[in-house]
């Protein structure tokens, strides 16, 4: 290098060239974005495999962390007992005793009134306000369990705070604690579950809530029959008392007059009238009845909303009154005719008015079926909107159940009426007979009427009272008990292998979701395939060598070689056989056999940020080249921080500044190194403008002649992704060499230096991957990738 002075450089400004560049990215791929894969559509079920497994301790972690607070959860809670019982619906035919007119029949058997969905009106009775505060009340009159402690329901708050709360907020919770369900669709059995913290009040619960429900059914449907009672009771009384004195009345009579009995005419007419006296009976006995019925649904109405029961008693038209009367009539003249001719029963043919009677009737039941539907099928949605918002979504089929029956109740009402009135005229009918008599018959005649009638009314108001009582005392309620509660020796909640079975599953969602999310936003290059998804060709990966530094140099950064300190780094030096080694030939083969027919003599590597091994690169590809017999220059343009005088135990000055601005010559500041063939520029000492060295005509003249006595000149620069001090080299220098550390370099970082080279024209050669660890790459799961070049060198040097 003695021939080297400064004049060398004076007429070299027009002798850097190159051709221009051969290996851009757009070149090596068509897809310019950064980690795009070939196909957007389709998932690669092996990476996703290799990111879960490469991150399997994550999912593990955090699967067991969710499995553990699942189960110790489960542990710490307060345990819920649960209990339930269940009760037989009976279906309710009627609401009173005497039941069997033609018009029930007719609008049960063809409209279904007083029918409904039974069932699951009484869940909604049970679910009452109404219900729950009676339960309430039962339980704050018991107060304590079996076991002597208060029940749980009643605290403020159990188990901190024991004050008792009032009857209705215990209602609401029993309201909100009751849980009813049918225990099969073909059954009309209800099921009553209560969950608590003591078994003894769940099964308690369930007790008092049968109970309670059962015996307010039975109080509900007596109550219905206690005012026929009562009125049955006072007619008894009176009717006997007129009897005792019609007979006694009759007797005297007859001994003082020596008349025993009166014509066969006269007689008849007795008879009718007693009938119908007994027929007028009942109809007032049934019509108590369905009042006190009528009373009872009209006091429901009115207590969910007052006013409602006005507006359905209006639904009554006066055109059914009248067909109501007009089928009274009708029936009370069959009744009249079967009575003269009981053979009209078995042959009604004989008598054509009979037919004739029979053919009205049913003209003017079908006007009254036509009428019923209709009061059935009306649109009364002005009725129902205040219900609908209501927290109970039954109370609109309760309403409609209320309103059927009292339809049903005030057409049996207003056809009683009907037929009171047509035998009251009736009555005064037959009473004209007896104006015609002479007085001693006529006396004789009333006499005997009244103690005739006396008799059919006694009769008939004793059978009615004996019915109506022994009906009310057969009243059991709407429901039966089947079975009550039970007390549970086990908690029902929490259930400890249920709970640790979703603590897994969630912790393994969570651990895969937390994994793809990492895997998703981690932005490091972290293994070889991130980095060909840079669209340059992988030139090389240099497996990491922290553990053979400090196998084989015990972890010195430094070694003595030839009187000469230098890094652990220069492997190529150090041992040129290592698989290290054997990945830095594999650089220089891949620069340059890639393409024979180009000569890739000027290199510069950069990588995006510090640290990244650049000038390890640079000085083993300095090695790797010269051991081909080349004469390879190693150059160190990165003036602000140096490291190849430090890497290679040069000394660093005199150096590239002394060349430029100390007027040092080139045999004094290239210096060779322990490597054979491999000579070194060093940066030299520290300057104020750096950038101003390397955009000088002078810098580009110093290397156009420095290729006339080199094979290869490896620049090692500043990072370009921080400093572009070094943009000229990039510009005109044959190829580009992208340094990216494994675990360290960002994608964005490394698309941005890409961008940047781009945008100076610079020729990308290719990449390479620095410091990668196989066993924490992205490639370390997936088979299809064998990067793992260390070990596989290793058993083959072995071998």
């Amino acid at each position: 290098m003695s021939d080297f002075d400064n004049n060398s450089f004076s007429n070299g400004s027009n002798g850097f060239h190159r051709e221009q560049p051969r290996y851009k990215g757009e070149n090596v791929t068509n897809n310019q974005k950064l980690f795009e894969s070939g196909n957007d559509n389709e998932i690669d079920l092996r990476v996703v495999f290799g990111v879960l497994l490469k991150y399997k301790w994550w999912v593990i972690g955090i699967t067991l962390l969710c499995f553990g607070g699942a189960y110790l959860y489960a542990n710490l809670a307060q345990p819920i007992y649960e209990s339930s019982g269940t009760v037989l619906i009976t279906q309710e035919n009627s609401q009173y005793p005497m039941k069997d007119s033609d018009l029930s029949y007719m609008m049960s058997s063809t409209f279904g009134v007083g029918a409904g969905n039974r069932l699951e009106n009484e869940m909604e009775i049970l679910q009452s306000r109404s219900l729950s505060s009676e339960i309430a009340k039962r339980l704050l009159e018991e107060k304590t369990m079996e076991n002597g402690e208060n029940f749980p329901i009643l605290w403020y708050n159990y188990p901190e705070d024991s004050t008792l709360i009032p009857q209705s907020a215990v209602a609401q919770r029993i309201k909100n604690k009751m849980i009813l369900e049918r225990t099969d669709q073909d059954t009309d059995v209800i099921r009553i579950r209560y969950e608590s913290y003591s078994p003894f009040e769940a099964k308690r619960l369930v007790d008092i809530t049968i109970d309670t429900y059962i015996d307010v059914s039975i109080r509900q449907k007596r109550t219905e029959a206690n005012s026929a009672l009562t009125f049955l009771e006072s007619e008894l009384d009176d009717v006997e008392s007129n009897l005792e004195s019609a007979e006694v009345a009759l007797k005297d009579y007859r001994k003082n007059t020596n008349l025993v009995e009166v014509d066969g005419q006269t007689n008849a007419v007795i008879t009718r009238m007693a009938e119908l006296e007994s027929q007028m009976q009942e109809v007032q006995v049934q019509r108590v009845s369905i009042s006190s019925s009528i009373e009872s649904y009209e006091n429901q109405l009115e207590q969910i909303k007052p006013g409602l029961a006005e507006q359905f008693a209006e639904n009554i038209s006066g055109r059914l009154e009248g067909a109501q009367l007009r089928l009274a009539e009708l029936r009370t003249a069959q009744s009249l005719m079967l009575q003269r001719n009981p053979g009209l029963q078995s042959n009604p043919e004989s008598e054509p008015q009979f037919i004739r009677n029979q053919e009205e009737i049913r003209t003017v039941r079908e006007e009254i079926r036509e009428i019923t539907n209709n009061l059935l099928n009306a649109d009364d949605s002005d009725v129902y909107i205040g219900f609908l918002e209501q927290e109970d979504g039954g109370v609109t089929n309760r309403i409609l159940e209320l309103r059927k029956n009292l339809i049903e109740l005030k057409i049996q009402e207003s056809q009683l009426n009907a037929q009171e009135e047509v035998i009251q005229q009736r009555m005064a009918e037959e009473n004209q007979f007896f104006d015609g008599l002479p007085e001693n018959m006529l006396e004789l005649a009333r006499l005997q009427r009244e103690v005739k009638i006396s008799e059919e009314l006694f009769t008939t108001i004793s059978n009615q009272f004996a019915e109506t009582q022994l009906w009310e005392q057969t009243q059991f309620g709407a429901g039966r008990p089947i079975d009550y509660g039970y007390l549970p020796e086990d908690p029902s909640s929490p259930n400890k292998i249920l709970y640790s079975l979703i603590g897994l599953i969630i912790g393994f969602t969570f651990g895969i979701g937390f994994v793809v999310i990492r895997s998703s936003l981690n932005s490091k290059i972290d293994g070889a395939e991130k980095l060909k998804d840079a669209g340059f060709r992988l030139l090389s990966v240099i497996p990491d060598y922290t553990n053979h530094v400090k196998e084989k140099y015990n972890g010195q950064s430094f070694v003595h070689v030839k009187d000469k300190k230098v890094s652990t780094g220069w492997e190529t030096i150090l041992d040129s056989i290592s698989p290290i080694s054997e990945a830095y030939r594999r650089l220089q083969n891949n620069i340059i056999f890639s393409d024979p027919d180009t000569n890739i003599q000027t290199i510069v590597v950069t990588s995006s940020q510090k640290s990244e091994g650049k000038t390890t690169v640079s000085a083993n590809l300095a090695v790797s080249l010269a051991e081909g017999g080349k004469k390879v220059l190693l150059i160190d343009s990165d003036l602000r921080r140096p490291n190849i005088h430090t890497f290679t135990g040069e000394a660093r000055e005199p150096g590239l500044s002394e060349v430029f601005y100390d007027d040092k010559s080139l045999s004094t500041a290239i210096k060779p190194t322990i490597a054979p063939a491999v000579e070194a520029l060093t940066a030299g000492h520290s300057i104020p403008n750096p950038a101003a060295v390397m955009q000088s005509k002078k810098l580009k003249s110093f290397l156009s002649e420095l290729k006339h006595h080199y094979d290869h000149i490896i620049i090692d620069t500043p990072p370009f992704g921080v400093i572009t001090d070094a943009a000229p080299l990039m510009q005109n220098a044959d190829g580009v060499i992208l340094v990216a550390r494994f675990g360290q370099t960002q994608t964005y970082q490394l698309e941005q230096t890409i961008e940047n080279l781009k945008g100076v024209n610079a020729n990308i050669i290719g990449t390479v991957l620095t410091a990668y660890k196989h066993s924490k790459s992205a490639e370390y799961y997936n088979y299809n990738y064998k990067y793992n070049n260390y070990e596989a060198y290793k058993e083959y040097q072995e071998t």
